[in-house]
C-alpha cells in the first residue's frame, strides 16, 4: 500500500507507482488520435454521429461505472476493515494471554510460560498461513523457517491441511485449553481467550469470502468494459459532429476517455484488496509488525525465535499464476548462438554491404597468390644456390 501526504494533493500528481494512469493512458491516446481521425472524415464525407442519443448512451454507461467503483471499494473497505479486526483480535489475544495465568509451584510455573510461547508461535504462524491462504499459495518456500516453529507432528498436520488457518486456530484454542486443564488459567480466563478465537474464526470467514466470490456478477463486469470501450472509441465522432478543430476535438476525445477508463480500471483493480500490488493490503508488513509486537510481550519467545525469524525483510508471498513465484530452474536457458562467423561469410557479407575495403582486399586476392608463388619459386632458387656451393667447398 502506497503512503501518500493527503494534505498535499499536488505533490502526487505524476506518481506512476500504483497509478491509473500508465493503464489508461495508452487507450486515451488511440482516441486522441481517433478525434483527429473523426473531424477528417466530417470534413472530408460529411461522416459523424448524432450526439443527442451518444450523449444518453455516455450518462447510462458513467451511472453504471460509478455503481462499479462503489460496489468495489465497499469490497475493498470490507476486506480492510475485516483484516484490522483481525489484527485487534491477535493483539488482544496476546495481551490477554500474557497478562492472565497463575501458578502454585515449578512444574506449573513452566507449563505457564510453555503455553504462553506456544500461543505466541502459533500467532505467528496464524498470520503467515493466512497470507499463503488468502494468495492461493500452497507451496512453502525452501528458505522459510516454519519447520522450526512446528513439531514434526504439526508440521504434517499442515502439510495435508486444505485450510491452514483454520488448523492454526484449533492449535491455539488447544494451547488455551491446555493451559486451563494444567491449572495455569482460570475458567473465566480461558473463555474470554476463546472468545477472541472465535472472533478471529468470523473475521477469517468474512476474508474467505472475499478472496473467493468477486464483487460484481460477470455479466455486469463484462458489459461495462464492452460498454466503455465502445463509448470511448465513438465519443470522437460525435464530438466531430460541433467541432471540427484538430486540436479541440483531440483533446476533448483524450479527456472524455481518460475519465471513463480510469473509473473502469478503479473499478477492476480494486477487486483483489489481498494481493501484492502496490494498492493492496501489505499484509508481509503487517507480519513483521505483529511477530515484534509478540516479541515485547513474550521475553521467552523472544529468546527462542528470534535469531530465526517467520516473517523477514523481502519476504513476499506471489500467487501460484505470477511469474515471479516459478523458481529460475523452471525457466529454459535460451541457447546462446555463437558469435563466431566464418572470415569467407563475413567478406561475401561485406561485399553484399558494399565494404570497399574489403571488396579491394577480394579484388587483389590473385595478385597477392602471384606474389606468393614469386616468393616460394625465389626461395627454392635461393636453396639450390647454398646446397651447390656447399657440394663445390667440399
Amino acid at each position: 500500500m502506497i503512503v501518500y501526504d493527503y494534505l498535499d494533493p499536488f505533490s502526487t500528481l505524476w506518481w506512476m507507482h500504483g497509478s491509473v494512469l500508465p493503464h489508461i493512458m495508452w487507450l486515451s491516446s488511440l482516441c486522441t488520435l481517433n478525434g483527429a481521425i473523426s473531424v477528417y472524415f466530417k470534413e472530408s464525407y460529411n461522416y459523424y454521429m448524432d450526439h443527442t442519443p451518444h450523449m444518453y448512451m455516455g450518462t447510462t454507461i458513467g451511472i453504471l461505472l460509478i455503481l462499479k467503483a462503489i460496489l468495489a471499494y465497499q469490497h475493498y473497505t470490507s476486506a480492510t476493515s475485516t483484516l484490522r479486526s483481525f489484527l485487534d483480535s491477535i493483539r488482544l489475544l496476546a495481551v490477554r494471554a500474557n497478562a492472565y495465568g497463575h501458578c502454585s509451584g515449578e512444574e506449573n510455573a513452566r507449563s505457564l510460560v510453555t503455553g504462553r510461547v506456544n500461543i505466541a508461535k502459533h500467532i505467528c504462524v496464524l498470520w503467515y498461513s493466512l497470507i499463503f491462504h488468502l494468495r492461493k499459495q500452497r507451496l512453502i518456500p525452501k528458505n522459510s523457517h516454519l519447520k522450526l516453529f512446528l513439531s514434526d507432528k504439526e508440521l504434517k498436520m499442515y502439510e495435508e491441511a486444505d485450510v491452514r488457518p483454520l488448523l492454526v486456530l484449533l492449535w491455539i484454542d488447544r494451547d488455551i485449553a491446555n493451559l486451563r486443564d494444567k491449572g495455569c488459567m482460570s475458567d473465566p480466563v480461558a473463555c474470554m481467550l476463546s472468545a477472541e478465537v472465535t472472533k478471529l474464526v468470523e473475521a477469517f470467514g468474512v476474508m474467505e469470502r472475499v478472496k473467493t466470490y468477486p464483487t460484481v456478477p460477470f455479466a455486469y463486469y463484462q458489459f461495462c468494459n464492452w460498454a466503455v470501450f465502445l463509448f470511448c472509441f465513438s465519443v470522437p465522432a460525435s464530438i466531430a459532429s460541433h467541432n471540427t478543430d484538430y486540436a479541440s476535438s483531440s483533446i476533448f476525445s483524450f479527456i472524455v476517455s481518460f475519465v471513463y477508463f480510469g473509473i473502469n480500471f478503479l473499478g477492476n483493480d480494486l477487486q483483489a484488496p489481498f494481493g501484492n500490488g502496490p494498492n493492496d493490503v501489505p499484509m508481509e508488513r503487517y507480519g513483521i509488525i505483529i511477530e515484534h509486537e509478540l516479541y515485547q510481550s513474550f521475553p521467552v519467545f523472544r529468546f527462542r525465535f528470534e535469531s530465526f525469524a517467520l516473517f523477514q525483510e523481502g519476504f513476499v508471498v506471489y500467487p501460484p499464476d505470477d511469474v515471479r513465484n516459478i523458481p529460475p530452474k523452471a525457466f529454459e536457458a535460451p541457447k546462446k548462438i555463437s558469435k563466431w562467423v566464418p572470415a569467407r561469410i563475413k567478406i561475401r557479407a561485406a561485399m553484399r554491404l558494399g565494404n570497399p575495403r574489403l571488396r579491394r582486399f577480394r579484388e587483389a586476392k590473385a595478385t597477392r597468390e602471384r606474389e606468393v608463388d614469386q616468393m616460394v619459386k625465389e626461395r627454392l632458387v635461393e636453396e639450390q644456390d647454398i646446397a651447390a656451393l656447399a657440394k663445390a667447398i667440399a
